[in-house]
């Protein structure tokens, strides 16, 4: 009994021991300073108490483990003492790390500055809507859309309009609202008098169903008004409602440059508007169509729905097919539909494109109204061929032309 209660004592002396060197092994041990860091030390612990680090001091390291900073963190300030250690140049131990000025150096220090602002970051791109406009140019409109869903009503604000180009030396505008393909009804803004920049800050409703505003256009005439109070059109902007301009909550700011309308009558099966455009370097062949006038749609067919098929061609054979989406009711639809082809520039010699105007039916059936064929001279000639020429000769930049449709049948 009295050995087992030896035993228990030694054993817990030895625990005991064990558990002191154990402590004394893993506290912390604060290096010895050289005159510039005690210098520093005093002077910080005179002016501010609070800096100074609540450290245990404890006799200096054995002179087998030496303190050497590694290469990676010596900066340009950092000075070689005696005995393999390194120091850095006295500073104030107080001063936040986001409040020391931002270098481009490239020192450890720097490198670890946190929370500090690069102003460059922050800045909006310019706006040089209201300085840049091209050459010939009638005008720049901007406006707003926004469409309310629960209730219906399509929103329409009408902001502002740039270098109007006014038939005298003065020009007095107001702009007439139109939700195609109603001609009829029209909003009108007030007239703005001696100014080519008339700011108009003024809103409109418009009450369009969800499933019908879609195919929907917001029509912008642009007018003078002259002494006699007479109405000369200086331009017009055609938008049409796409689901993604609605499909956001807020209030779109939009801006379109005035186009002139077109003085020409309409050809006997109408006119088709479209943009050109290849690009040597991607070997693309890009077609933008914009939209359709005078169509002689089929009153007998039930509901009136038109879209465009354009299909890229080889040798008269059919190599792709794209359509437009699907405008209802409207003998003067407008798309503003971009479609690419994959072409390469030895195909050009034997290639054409064929835009043909569909007016669907019930069911699946389609009536074709017209169509148009530009190509080389194999395919077209007239303003046809002028088109694709003047395609070839300015690669990158869209071509704009109108075309007179004709009623042949694809093969």
């Amino acid at each position: 009994m009295i050995g087992g209660l030896l035993l228990l004592l030694l054993l817990i002396g030895v625990s005991c021991c064990l558990w002191r060197r154990l402590c004394a092994t893993f506290t912390y041990e604060e290096l010895p300073g050289t005159p510039a860091m005690a210098t520093t030390a005093a002077s910080s612990r005179q002016d501010d108490k609070p800096c100074q680090p609540h450290a245990r001091t404890q006799p200096s390291r054995p002179p087998a483990v030496p303190f050497v900073v590694p290469p990676s963190l010596q900066g340009p300030d950092l000075v070689p003492l005696h005995s393999r250690e390194w120091t850095q140049a006295p500073q104030d131990p107080c001063t936040p790390p986001e409040l020391l000025p931002h270098t481009s150096s490239g020192s450890f220090g720097d490198a670890c500055l946190v929370g500090t602002i690069n102003p460059e970051l922050y800045k909006f791109p310019e706006d040089k809507s209201e300085t840049d406009f091209p050459d010939g140019c009638l005008g720049r409109l901007w406006f707003s859309v926004e469409y309310q869903q629960e209730a219906e009503r399509l929103l329409v604000g009408l902001i502002k309009a740039r270098q109007l180009q006014a038939p005298s030396e003065t020009c007095s505008p107001l702009v007439k609202l139109h939700l195609l393909p109603d001609e009829r009804r029209f909003l009108q803004s007030k007239t703005k008098r001696k100014t080519c920049n008339p700011q108009f800050d003024e809103h409109f409703i418009f009450q369009v169903s969800s499933k019908s505003v879609t195919q929907r256009v917001l029509k912008f005439s642009v007018y003078h008004v002259d002494r006699q109070r007479k109405h000369q059109l200086l331009g017009q902007v055609l938008f049409p409602l796409k689901n993604e301009t609605l499909a956001s909550d807020c209030r779109r700011i939009i801006w379109r440059d005035l186009e002139a309308e077109s003085l020409e009558p309409p050809s006997e099966f109408g006119d088709l508007q479209f943009c050109l455009s290849y690009n040597d370097y991607l070997s693309r062949l890009t077609v933008v169509v914009l939209r359709a006038k005078g169509l002689r749609l089929q009153g007998d067919r039930g509901v009136v729905s038109v879209f465009v098929k354009v299909s890229l061609m080889n040798h008269n054979k059919f190599v792709k097919c794209k359509k437009t989406s699907v405008v209802l009711g409207s003998v003067n639809p407008v798309y503003n539909e971009t479609f690419s082809f994959k072409a390469n520039a030895a195909e050009l010699d034997t290639a054409s494109l064929s835009l043909t105007v569909f007016q669907s039916t019930e069911g699946d059936k389609s009536h074709q109204l017209g169509r148009v064929v530009v190509g080389p001279y194999m395919y077209s000639r007239g303003k046809e061929l002028e088109h694709w020429d003047e395609m070839l000769s300015k690669p990158k930049e869209l071509v704009k032309r109108w075309h007179a449709l004709c009623r042949t049948f694809e093969p």
